[in-house]
């Protein structure tokens, strides 16, 4: 498989299940009535199109998994072939900036406030920041393994141990490489 499509294939099964562990946390956040930060992406987008959304809760919960997966497909296409740092921290990284563009200008300009203060608690804000790192801490750690599986899996299959994890000859097997 080429390495992009071996990419978007990881970068779509960790999302998956990251972005299964995100909901679960925000809705047991339901299941104890403590309100967190719902949709609000979708309606920013809704405002500045001018148009309506359907208001149904299969339709915030398909938006809402395929905004995950687009964001595992920016992780794995753009964000991880340039970081040189381990996964873990990456993750931390990504859902650091992803909060804060979320905190300081997509709840702000729906009238939520800055973090959902004004229409959050305290316990809501931080349920949802700790739901939100959960999704990019998994995505990351998953789609190294992902990755990581795939290479073994290729140089196991054609005999090649000397492949990178982007399937590109190295130095590797000659001791004299830097």
């Amino acid at each position: 498989m080429q390495t992009i499509q071996r990419r978007v294939a990881a970068a779509l099964g960790a999302g998956a299940i990251a972005i299964t562990l995100n909901v679960l946390a925000l809705w047991s956040a339901d299941l104890i009535h403590l309100r967190t930060a719902h949709g609000g992406l979708l309606k920013l987008l809704v405002r500045l199109a001018g148009v309506s959304a359907p208001q149904s809760g299969a339709f915030n919960i398909a938006f809402h998994v395929m905004a995950g997966l687009g964001m595992a497909i920016v992780y794995g296409l753009l964000l991880e072939p340039l970081w040189r740092g381990p996964p873990l921290l990456l993750g931390l990284v990504y859902a650091a900036a992803v909060w804060i563009a979320n905190a300081f200008v997509v709840l702000p300009f729906i009238g939520e406030g800055i973090a959902g203060s004004a229409t959050l608690g305290i316990a809501g804000i931080l349920w949802f920041a700790a739901a939100h790192t959960v999704f990019f801490v998994a995505l990351s750690l998953l789609f190294d393994k992902m990755i990581e599986a795939e290479w073994n899996h290729h140089r196991q299959r054609t005999g090649r141990g000397s492949d990178n994890r982007e399937g590109q000859p190295t130095n590797s097997g000659n001791p004299t490489a830097p």
